[in-house]
């Protein structure tokens, strides 16, 4: 494997759990990785309460086992309702997409780019420039589109319909760009080893979107009623976290700038911190973020002119093992893929949403039910992704 290496003792931050594996930052393990849930409080008075599976403020189906004495959450546990088998194992490259990319469709770049650096990993195949720019532009479209939307669900929960509005017609906006320039709204079809089937000669329409929503997201700052809701709820720092979590808590984790299969670096790309660690910072984090990514796009706009007819080998077919990671918009995304003589022989994979489950149920404890929607809404999960067990 070109990007990691097996090792007896994990080498840098832990990442995650990857079907048998635990990932760290440059090693793969062999070893249990479970994650240690918090420990739940028990008091006089105290007794269970179940939210869920069918709630009406929760977007996905999930059930929240919850330890409380009336106001407070002492306590609390999560099960997962959507758990779903998908066989990969035993299918071309080609064929094993088609099911890659519609795990969770909002991240559908994330999983599939993530999925073929890992295949190219272990085929030992270089990977074009202008592919490996084009896979930023749709990574960077994706977070965009997915921070835009976390924020409107932060502030629908508020009450503001004005801005969730907004910043749902911001949502369209990108869907509709992506799928001018892609041919598909959550870029099904569009990627394959070595190669992007995209043409980003509208990608500086982002500058536009971009200027409305900052628009939105000063208002929103200067909003007492909204910030008060946001701020000192949910604040957890854990050196486990990934993603606008790990960011908004102070701590420099970003595949982007550690994990280097795409060349960020050649495009001023910058990690954007903040101190708070609470809801309000994560919301501080992706709205930067989204200003961040659409800089990096239009730096990537001019480097696609220039550099778009080199062309790289696109073989499908060998043996081997690779493991590759993303930063997705909710953090580490992860593949580990072996092949034999170019058929998935097996699959695990890491999703961000396993991660900040276990940090938001942390992040929970002693805080109160009126706080518990800005919270989650926070952390960007997709239930959808969490139950998703590869064969």
């Amino acid at each position: 494997m070109k990007y990691y290496k097996w090792a007896q003792k994990g080498e840098g931050r832990k990442i995650g759990r990857i079907g048998d594996y635990c990932l760290y930052e440059k090693t793969i393990i062999e070893e249990k990785c479970e994650e240690i849930k918090p420990n739940i409080t028990q008091t006089y008075g105290s007794f269970k309460f179940i939210y869920g599976p069918s709630a009406g403020g929760l977007l996905e189906s999930i059930k929240f086992i919850i330890t409380t004495n009336g106001e407070k959450i002492l306590g609390i546990d999560a099960e997962v309702y959507k758990n779903r088998g998908i066989v990969i194992s035993g299918l071309t490259v080609d064929d094993a997409l088609l099911r890659v990319e519609r795990i969770n469709a909002p991240f559908s770049a994330s999983h599939t780019i993530s999925f073929l650096l890992a295949v190219e990993d272990s085929l030992e195949l270089e990977q074009d420039y202008p592919t490996q720019l084009k896979r930023i532009g749709e990574i960077e479209l994706e977070r965009i589109r997915n921070h835009l939307f976390v924020i409107s669900r932060l502030t629908e929960t508020a009450s503001l319909n004005v801005p969730t509005y907004h910043l749902l017609h911001l949502v369209e906006e990108v869907n509709r760009l992506i799928g001018k320039m892609c041919g598909h709204r959550y870029f099904f079809g569009v990627n394959t080893i070595n190669g992007v089937n995209c043409d980003f000669g509208n990608l500086l329409r982002i500058i536009d979107i971009t200027k409305e929503f900052k628009q939105i997201f000063d208002g929103l700052l200067e909003s007492r009623i909204f910030i008060d809701r946001l701020q000192e709820n949910g604040k957890v720092i854990d050196e486990n976290s990934i993603g606008p979590a790990a960011r908004a808590a102070g701590l420099d984790y970003d595949a982007r700038k550690d994990f280097k299969a795409l060349p960020y670096e050649d495009l001023g790309f910058r990690t954007v911190i903040t101190q708070e660690a609470d809801s309000f910072g994560r919301f501080l984090v992706r709205g930067m973020e989204i200003i961040e990514s659409s800089k990096i796009l239009v730096e990537l706009y001019d480097k696609i002119k220039n550099h778009n007819n080199e062309r790289g080998k696109n073989h499908k077919q060998g043996w081997g093992e690779g493991l590759a990671r993303v930063e997705s918009p909710s953090g580490d995304l992860a593949y580990y893929v072996k092949l034999n003589n170019g058929i998935i022989d097996s699959v695990s994979l890491l999703t961000p949403s396993q991660v900040n489950l276990n940090l938001f149920l942390k992040s929970v404890i002693n805080t109160i039910f009126t706080d518990f929607q800005f919270n989650w809404e926070s952390f960007g999960i997709w239930v959808s992704e969490i139950g998703v067990v590869l064969k």
